[in-house]
């Protein structure tokens, strides 16, 4: 088309995809006329030029797209290999740390066959360990545990933990500490952990506290037997009447439901409520009449005596307080302190009632024997006033209802007590 009007001025559009990508011009000095030709040879070659461009256009266009994702596709390859050091770091990493971890890992399928171990077991190779079974390493009785906390972690998810003892090489015995928990994959266990660490030294030292433990119980049954005897040939009227105290004592305690651990307290106070009557002169101990005010006032310091013996040995239960308090009475007029009430420990409480019941219904050598029916009217008179109504009732119930008699046997020191 002419431009502004002028046929020598002639541009044709070279459109692409309904855009105009230039403009085809023809310039003449030539008388108007004449031009009609060139016109139309302006207008061919626009014809042929505007495909040849197009497709020149879209090739410059893809070209800049390959260049884009090429270069997304290495900046996509460049983080990808950054992610895979990463992981290949890390994976290197946390090998290292099994490989060397102090513990033994393994990983078993449900059957507990191993599918991993950083450290295998009896001198096998890694490839030699794994398939095999971890319980064939655990020692028998030991083997239902190993079992059932696998079989419990598949079917719950949940840590277990456990000691065992496994067969090293030469089938020396090792003890293990091990935790069990599961491995997951898409929320499903498809195998059980095992991190067990070495705990023989500690089990060897267990067992060796233990026959220190064993050999201070013999040592201390040794020295109150003989404390025991020591009394009774201080006061051979009265020879037997520690144990038979402390038989009942017991026997007693056992009624009210009291705990072993807390009777075993009352076994080992009863055998020495009477140790501070060492101090006291033979001819008092032994004198036929009645004891005039000097020689009762002795005869009350035996339990203060016996508490300052026996207070700096470190018993696991309070001996000296409850040899300290068995003349006490709960209106508060008992010796040597004068407590009442709740302020005498229960262990004493049931001492005294088992004192008074064996002394009453024994002879001594300044009275005959009063009786046991004497003795029992006597604790069921004063009920709530001397002795504590709990301990009362015990006691007769023993010997009204479950025939209780001193003869059934003698007090025997625990070889297993609270010292275990």
């Amino acid at each position: 088309m002419p431009v502004d009007g002028d046929p020598r001025r002639y541009a044709v559009p070279i459109p692409i995809e309904k855009q105009l990508l230039g403009t085809l011009c023809l310039v003449s000095s030539r008388p108007p006329e004449q031009l009609a030709e060139e016109q139309r040879l302006v207008k061919t070659a626009a014809g042929y030029l505007a495909p040849v461009l197009r497709n020149i256009h879209r090739y410059q266009m893809l070209e800049q797209r390959v260049a884009e994702r090429t270069a997304a596709l290495q900046k996509e390859i460049a983080e990808r290999q950054q992610v895979e050091e990463a992981l290949r770091e890390s994976e290197a990493r946390w090998r290292s740390l099994v490989e060397n971890a102090p513990d033994i890992i393994l990983t078993v399928d449900r059957e507990g066959r191993i599918l991993f171990t950083n450290r295998p077991p009896a001198g096998l190779t890694r490839e030699e360990a794994l398939g095999t079974n971890v319980l064939d390493y655990v020692v028998g009785e030991h083997r239902g545990t190993v079992r059932q906390s696998i079989q419990r972690v598949f079917q719950t998810g949940e840590l277990d933990y456990f000691e065992i003892a496994m067969r090293g090489l030469f089938d020396t015995i090792y003890w293990y500490a091990t935790r069990v928990g599961p491995v997951k994959r898409d929320g499903e266990v498809v195998a059980a952990m095992l991190v067990t660490r070495d705990i023989t030294e500690r089990k060897r030292a267990e067992e060796e506290l233990q026959r220190s433990f064993e050999r201070l119980q013999r040592t201390l049954k040794g020295t109150v037997h003989a404390l025991v005897s020591a009394i009774e040939m201080r006061d051979p009227y009265t020879a037997g009447h520690q144990r038979r105290v402390t038989h009942l004592a017991c026997a007693i305690a056992r009624e009210m439901g009291l705990p072993e651990e807390q009777i075993e307290g009352l076994r080992m106070a009863g055998l020495l409520h009477d140790l501070g009557k060492i101090t006291v002169p033979a001819e008092i101990l032994a004198k036929p009449g009645p004891l005039n005010d000097l020689e009762y006032g002795i005869i009350t310091t035996h339990p203060q005596i016996g508490h300052d013996v026996l207070k700096e040995i470190e018993f696991p239960w309070p001996v000296a307080e409850i040899v300290l308090q068995h003349h006490e009475r709960l209106d508060g007029s008992g010796y040597p302190q004068g407590l009442s009430g709740e302020e005498i420990i229960l262990e004493a409480r049931i001492l005294g009632v088992a004192d008074v019941v064996e002394a009453m219904a024994s002879h001594r050598p300044y009275r005959p024997a009063h009786g046991m029916g004497e003795a029992l009217e006597e604790i069921l008179q004063n009920r709530g006033v001397l002795y504590d109504p709990e301990v009362v009732d015990a006691c007769l119930r023993l010997f009204t209802e479950k025939g209780f008699t001193f003869e059934q046997g003698e007090p025997r020191l625990k070889e297993q007590s609270a010292f275990t």
